[in-house]
């Protein structure tokens, strides 16, 4: 694990979170300068704030964890972002994602089971000016009933098999980016794309997220 230095600031840390960025190939300036307007810091704790830029998980109310920002960013490039996508977000967690998404995309759709997550982020959200953004207290396992499609559909958690039911809310041509394997062993992220009835897998990078869970959180 990384370790922020003693003389950590907020600059170093975005400066080192571009270099690694730049070094797995992502390289386009767009991209990086929205990541460079929405410091990771502003979205964890303030006793994680120094460890904020670095590639490691930090907690979270509600016993969550936040992906490390290079996590993040990689599913973000990943999903081949427009500014004409529709987005849904399936896990608030930290509203970091979902500040990203909203500076990319032209509306996002963002559920949590927790509601105290989904307060929180919106409070973060409203003080960078980010508007494009409505969030709901829901169940992301039981999706498609308000009959919405989306361009996009960003899962940070994972499913021990393909999530075939997220087809009903997709677009034709749009892109799912989850994570597919065991509950308790190491998982894949995928690039999912709608083709028809049917997806077409792309396997992109090793993680090990938690899975999805059912229902909604009813003390939190």
């Amino acid at each position: 694990m990384s370790v922020a230095p003693e003389n950590w600031d907020g600059v170093e840390g975005t400066i080192g979170l571009l270099l690694r960025l730049r070094a797995l190939g992502i390289m386009d300036e767009t991209f990086l300068t929205h990541v460079e307007k929405t410091p990771h810091e502003h979205f964890v704790a303030p006793e994680h704030a120094r460890f904020a830029s670095q590639p490691f998980p930090l907690p979270l109310p509600c016993g969550q964890l936040a992906h490390s920002p290079d996590t993040t960013i990689r599913m973000l490039d990943a999903a081949r972002l427009h500014a004409k996508n529709t987005v849904l977000e399936i896990g608030t967690g930290g509203g970091y994602q979902t500040a990203l998404l909203a500076r990319m995309t032209k509306k996002v759709h963002s559920i949590d089971r927790y509601r105290m997550l989904i307060t929180r982020a919106k409070d973060k959200l409203a003080r960078l000016q980010l508007t494009n953004v409505t969030f709901d207290q829901a169940d992301g396992l039981k999706l498609g009933e308000n009959g919405a499609l989306y361009d996009r559909i960003i899962c940070d958690m994972s499913f021990d098999s393909m999530p075939r039911f997220l087809l009903d809310s997709l677009a034709s041509g749009g892109i799912i980016i989850t994570a597919i394997g065991p509950d308790q062993g190491e998982q894949m992220v995928v690039r999912l794309m709608k083709i028809g009835s049917r997806f077409e897998r792309e396997d992109l990078f090793p993680v090990r997220f938690a899975p999805l869970e059912p229902g909604l959180a009813k003390a939190l």
